[in-house]
């Protein structure tokens, strides 16, 4: 029994740590297109279109101070940090406000 529990124990310890180790931080700078409860879509300089889901964690920030996110508008220019394995699988950490956009 215990020749087949040790490599069943290793093979759980590493696969349960892969997909932890696959997500990581990712920087989306951009001007706000769209806003709702549960995501922000921002569009970068590149153009591409970004859609970050929000929750209670997600902090919107400006000039240092916390915000709701209904304080998040179209149009605005953003720094927004999200946690994820790729950019169709983000979810927004932080959303920064640094400027009104156009």
């Amino acid at each position: 029994m215990r020749k087949f529990l040790a490599p069943l124990v290793i093979a759980s310890a590493l696969f349960s740590a892969l997909p932890a180790a696959a997500h990581e931080e990712v920087p989306v700078d951009g001007q706000v297109t769209a806003v709702s409860a549960k995501t922000v879509a921002i569009k970068t300089k590149a153009g591409q279109v970004v859609t970050l889901d929000v929750d209670s964690n997600t902090r919107v920030l400006q000039a240092g101070k916390r915000l709701a996110l209904k304080d998040l508008k179209v149009g605005q220019a953003v720094k927004a940090v999200g946690f994820g394995d790729s950019m169709t699988d983000l979810i927004a950490i932080d959303v920064e406000i640094v400027g009104k956009g156009g």
